[in-house]
């Protein structure tokens, strides 16, 4: 009989200490799980680590553009839109550029119910932009709803132009098998159609592809393009 009461005893005190073990378990969960009250809030760059958006008028026709710059936030859940801040580098006055002329930044709220937004930063050609490239550079400050602490997240810097020129991936090897020569207006007009990018990046059929595109778009123009040169703008590519 004290056996059994002695085996009971052991069974009920492996039991408790088991239940204790959850128990403690649960609550390291729900501390680490709990969210808090803070807000940390910090740059989502489309491009790993890199902070720099660049953009070329070449390729749209608009006179207006907005550039979206990614956002995101960690920590308690929005219930309602909040207030968030930057703060503008003044930098250079001759390659930065101007506000209210060139650029306007949006109303700087984060909405509810996402831990995702998006600055939508205003740009406006202007003619200087034809001989040079403008930037401007912000950053994320700290206010009483957000907290902008991570290092390495918390500046963006946007370049602009609508200067035009050669790209180096225009290379011989594209004159010869693809886009055929080169000129200023047949770039544009490639870029504001057909593609926008590192064309030399693409693979051989990629690039035969938008080099049709090209061909078969400039065959349904009326009147024909002319190129700079007075001649009928053309391709190398034959399809």
């Amino acid at each position: 009989m004290k056996h059994m009461k002695a085996d009971t005893m052991k069974k009920t005190i492996a039991i408790l200490a088991v239940a204790a073990s959850l128990f403690a378990t649960a609550c390291n969960k729900s501390e680490i799980l709990d969210p808090t009250d803070q807000r940390y809030i910090y740059m989502s760059y489309p491009e790993s680590g890199n902070p720099v958006f660049n953009f070329s008028f070449v390729s749209t026709i608009k006179e207006t553009v907005e550039i979206a710059v990614p956002i995101k936030f960690a920590g308690r859940p929005l219930t309602e839109d909040l207030a968030y801040a930057v703060k503008v580098f003044p930098g250079n006055k001759d390659t930065t550029l101007k506000e209210g002329e060139e650029y306007e930044l949006p109303e700087l709220i984060f909405h509810k119910e996402d831990f995702c937004d998006t600055i939508f930063v205003t740009v406006h050609k202007t003619a200087r932009m034809e001989t040079g490239t403008y930037n401007l550079k912000f950053s994320l400050e700290s206010n009483d709803n957000f907290h902008a602490t991570q290092t390495g997240f918390l500046e963006a810097e946007l370049r602009v132009t609508a200067q035009i020129s050669q790209p180096s991936w225009w290379n011989q090897n594209v004159i010869d098998f693809y886009l055929g020569g080169y000129s200023d207006k047949k770039f544009r007009l490639f870029s504001q159609n057909i593609f926008v990018g590192d064309y030399g990046e693409l693979d051989d059929s990629e690039k035969q592809y938008y080099a049709l595109k090209f061909k078969y778009w400039l065959e349904d123009q009326t009147p024909p393009v002319e190129d700079e040169d007075g001649t009928l703008m053309k391709v190398a590519i034959q399809g």
